[in-house]
């Protein structure tokens, strides 16, 4: 076998080479002649092989991350290292020097190419979805027979602020569009259903309450061949609050404590703690709420009873003395609520 370029005879060819004329020949890299690269202005996601990409490269670090996935080592190259240098830039444009240092068939070689790198400025279509004021879901915070607490929308505002704050690092859509507060309650327009989900999730957490969607239909989507709609969330909160008391099982109690897995009374009169889950909320009845709670005082103490005064009637009352009693003394102060014209004492620190 002979090289035809040199007429070298009795050597291994390499793509019908010779060694010496084959990386004499060989560039150690191929150049495209010009790149392009789409940056979205707002939020920096880059358009590359059809889709948007998150993204916190600058114009520079997208440029280098562009070419050494365009430049490409010849055959039997290695260690191949390039470095760039923009040695011209007007506007949006640059020219870009590629230098490329490597061994190609063990020997030590270099090459440099010149690349015209264009970066584009455009809009991702979230980023347009949000400047539009786009949503996909409506959380609405109401409660049950009653208004809004302004101590329950405050909790309700800052947990979706921290919540969003979070869910936005992996979810540009979960942004809020508006909140707007009306006779009923609030509702929060959220850009991305998925994430309305998870606040919706957290607020349940934190408040309690039944949570109910309903889609609506908005249009149709014609590329797509899919119809659009928006979710309304409802997070409905109970109609009682913590410390009021409730009718449950033929027995009253007072709200313990409300949260995303259900409702904790304390019996008043055995003082057992009952856990209710959510599903039986239509079974509880409010029966008296916490400011129906009244101070009033001990007038006498017996092993087996206690007299107090009535709070709106000063009238003796005589009742049965229970364990959670033993530290109440003669003249001192007790809290009772009045239900069904009966008088409960209420243990010490409850409220």
């Amino acid at each position: 076998m002979f090289c035809p370029q040199c007429g070298r005879e009795d050597e291994e060819l390499y793509q019908g080479l010779c060694r010496h004329c084959f990386i004499k020949e060989t560039p150690l890299i191929s150049c495209p002649d010009e790149v392009e690269a789409t940056i979205c202005a707002h939020c920096n996601s880059t358009f590359q092989a059809g889709r948007w990409t998150d993204s916190d490269l600058d114009p520079e670090e997208l440029m280098v991350e562009i070419l050494t996935e365009s430049v490409e080592p010849a055959e039997g190259a290695e260690y191949v290292d390039l470095s760039f240098k923009i040695i011209n830039q007007r506007g949006s444009k640059w020219d870009v020097l590629v230098r490329a240092q490597g061994r190609l068939l063990g020997e030590e070689t270099d090459q440099e190419c010149q690349v015209l790198v264009k970066i584009k400025r455009s809009v991702c279509p979230d980023c347009s979805k949000y400047a539009s004021g786009y949503y996909e879901a409506v959380i609405q915070l109401r409660a049950d027979k009653r208004h809004l607490d302004p101590a329950e929308k405050k909790i309700a505002d800052s947990i979706l602020k921290s919540q969003l704050q979070k869910l936005v690092e992996k979810n540009r859509m979960a942004y809020l569009v508006d909140r707007v507060e009306i006779k009923e309650g609030v509702d929060y327009y959220i850009g991305s259903y998925k994430a309305a989900r998870s606040l919706v999730n957290g607020l349940k957490d934190s408040l309690g309450g039944v949570v109910g969607e309903s889609p609506r239909l908005m249009g149709r989507d014609k590329s797509a061949g899919k119809d659009l709609y928006r979710i309304w969330i409802s997070l409905r909160l109970p109609s009682f609050q913590k410390g009021d008391f409730l009718d449950h099982s033929d027995s009253v109690g007072r709200v313990i404590n409300l949260d995303g897995r259900g409702i904790l009374l304390e019996d008043l009169e055995s003082l057992k703690l009952h856990a209710i889950p959510w599903k039986d909320y239509p079974q509880l009845v409010k029966v008296a709420d916490s400011d129906m709670v009244k101070k009033t005082t001990v007038t006498s103490l017996t092993p087996h009873k206690i007299q107090i005064l009535h709070p709106d009637t000063y009238e003796p009352l005589d009742l049965d003395l229970k364990p959670y009693m033993d530290d109440f003394k003669i003249g001192g102060e007790v809290e009772v609520v009045e239900i069904d014209h009966r008088i409960y004492v209420l243990k010490k620190g409850c409220t």
